[in-house]
C-alpha cells in the first residue's frame, strides 16, 4: 500500500489543468511533485508544488528515472500534450518513447493512455490516481450555466452535435464537433479542440455551436475532458456563442471564473 504521507506525482502537460489539480490537492493537504515538459508546462505550477522537475518532450526514460528518484508511487496525469509534434517525422524522441509508441498499434488517445498506465506500473511501480476525488468542485453541473440561454435553433444544434460527438468518440477520433443548422462543420482530430473550433467556425461565418463530450470508452480515472479560458478565448475570436459540455464528466478550469467570463462576453455554456 502506498504511504498516505508520500507525495503524489503530477505529470503535467499544457494548459491550466495541472495548476488546478495541484492547487486542489494542496488544499487537501497533499504534497505534490510535478514533472513538466520544457516549453509547454505553465511555470506558475511551481507555486503549488513542493518540487518541480522538467523533461524535454519525448524524454520518457528521463521521466521514469525522476519518478523513481522521487519515490513516487501514485501519479496524476493533467494537461495536454502537443500530439502534432510527437508524430512529426523530424521530432526527436528517446529509445524508450520510440519503443512505447511502436508497441502500441492503435494510436488513439484512449489506447495510448491505457497503454501508458500499464507502462508506468511495469517500469516503476507507479499507479495512476483517479483525479475526480480531488476535483469534485470543478465538474460541470447539468443545465444552462450562463445568463445567456440557447435559442431554439441552438438547442437543436446542441442535441445534433451531441449525437455526432458521441459517434466520433466511439471511434476514438476526438471529443469535439462544430455544427450549425444541422450541418457538421468540423470534427476534432489530432489538432485539438481549439483548432477544430477555429476551422469549423471559419466555415460557419459566425454562430456555430460547439459540443465537447466524453468518449464512450474514455477512462475517467485519468482522462477527463476539460474546458478553460483558452476555450472561451477561441469561441470569442470566431464569434461562436454556444458551448455544450458533458455534465458530470467535464472539468471546468476555475469554474466560477469561467462562467463569469462567459457572461461578460454573452457566451452560453450548457451542461448536457
Amino acid at each position: 500500500m502506498p504511504d498516505k504521507e508520500a507525495p503524489i506525482g503530477l505529470i503535467a502537460g499544457q494548459g491550466d489543468f495541472p495548476v488546478l489539480f495541484a492547487g486542489a490537492a494542496a488544499s487537501l493537504g497533499k504534497k505534490v511533485v510535478a514533472f513538466g515538459i520544457k516549453g509547454y508546462t505553465d511555470p506558475s505550477l511551481e507555486n503549488h508544488v513542493v518540487r518541480a522537475h522538467y523533461v524535454e518532450l519525448g524524454e520518457l526514460e528521463k521521466l521514469i528515472g525522476l519518478l523513481k528518484e522521487n519515490g513516487i508511487r501514485q501519479v496524476m496525469l493533467a494537461g495536454g500534450v502537443p500530439k502534432k509534434e510527437i508524430y512529426n517525422p523530424s521530432f526527436q524522441i528517446d529509445s524508450t518513447a520510440k519503443n512505447f509508441l511502436g508497441g502500441t498499434k492503435n494510436k488513439g488517445d484512449d489506447h495510448l493512455l491505457r497503454a501508458f498506465q500499464v507502462f508506468l506500473k511495469l517500469r516503476c511501480g507507479v499507479s495512476v490516481v483517479d483525479s475526480r476525488k480531488f476535483l469534485k468542485n470543478a465538474m460541470a453541473p447539468k443545465g444552462v450555466l450562463t445568463a445567456r440561454k440557447p435559442s431554439a435553433e441552438e438547442w437543436e444544434d446542441l442535441r445534433f452535435g451531441w449525437r455526432i460527438a458521441k459517434g466520433i468518440g466511439k471511434m476514438d477520433i476526438g471529443q469535439t464537433v462544430v455544427v450549425k443548422r444541422g450541418v457538421v462543420l468540423a470534427v476534432e482530430a489530432i489538432e485539438g479542440t481549439d483548432n477544430a473550433v477555429r476551422r469549423g467556425s471559419e466555415l460557419s461565418q459566425g454562430g456555430a455551436v460547439v459540443v465537447k463530450v466524453c468518449k464512450p470508452r474514455q477512462n475517467l480515472r485519468f482522462d477527463l475532458p476539460c474546458v478553460g479560458r483558452n476555450t472561451l478565448e477561441t469561441l470569442k475570436s470566431v464569434s461562436s456563442l454556444v458551448l455544450g459540455i458533458e455534465a458530470g464528466k467535464t472539468i471546468m478550469i476555475f469554474r466560477e471564473k469561467l462562467i463569469e467570463e462567459a457572461d461578460r462576453n454573452e457566451l452560453t455554456i450548457v451542461g448536457m
